[in-house]
């Protein structure tokens, strides 16, 4: 009788415990968005590792929860998640716009711009997004700053490095909030998590 009770407690304490197993799993999964809405879970891996310097992958590489392995080019994808975060891809263009290291807009631009995945940071009427990449011989990852308003067809970079905000560049871009401009001209706000706060909070009805 004994055995019996025990194999009965075993099993209801298994029965109970396996739903929150199985959305731990589904929780630890990458996924993989496509064009065509299709998602798709499993491991996602986009950066080439092995390198002194990490390079990006020039396709994307999925494997699925059965282990079968696929490469998707990055222009078929348009977003994905790897260890809990989000990246949306984008057509950017600086081309139009004189000097690239001065010009601080990057327009969304299908025709004439190049793939790029950007780190999702926080979504909003004002989003923000990191650019990243890799300096020669570096491990770790570089990344600009950029915003995004809703309605927008183009990011902003908010950063000069260590420098700190763009607030010439910023101060023109909010113009649509006056209370926001006139606290970076102060330097009443200094970090780019503070702008995206103030403008979510105080400047959309």
């Amino acid at each position: 009788m004994k055995i019996i009770k025990i194999f009965t407690l075993l099993t209801t304490l298994l029965w109970i415990n396996l739903p929150t197993s199985r959305a731990q799993t589904s929780h630890s999964l990458h996924y993989i968005v496509l064009n065509s809405g299709d998602t798709l879970y499993g491991k996602v891996e986009h950066v080439n590792q092995r390198k002194v310097t990490p390079r990006y992958y020039k396709k994307i590489r999925f494997t699925d929860t059965q282990g079968n392995r696929k490469k998707y080019k990055r222009a078929n994808v348009a977003a994905f998640n790897v260890n809990n975060t989000n990246y949306e891809g984008f057509w950017l263009s600086q081309s139009s716009r004189g000097i690239t290291l001065l010009n601080p807009r990057y327009d969304i631009d299908p025709k004439n711009g190049e793939r790029h995945f950007l780190r999702v940071i926080s979504k909003g009427k004002l989003s923000h997004y990191y650019l990243e990449w890799w300096e020669q011989g570096e491990a770790g990852s570089s990344w600009m700053d950029l915003f995004r308003k809703e309605e927008d067809q183009f990011f902003i970079r908010a950063t000069q490095g260590l420098f700190g905000l763009k607030r010439k560049t910023l101060v023109k871009y909010f113009f649509d909030c006056l209370s926001l401009q006139e606290k970076i001209k102060k330097k009443q706000i200094r970090k780019v998590s503070q702008v995206v706060d103030y403008y979510n909070k105080t400047c959309v009805d």
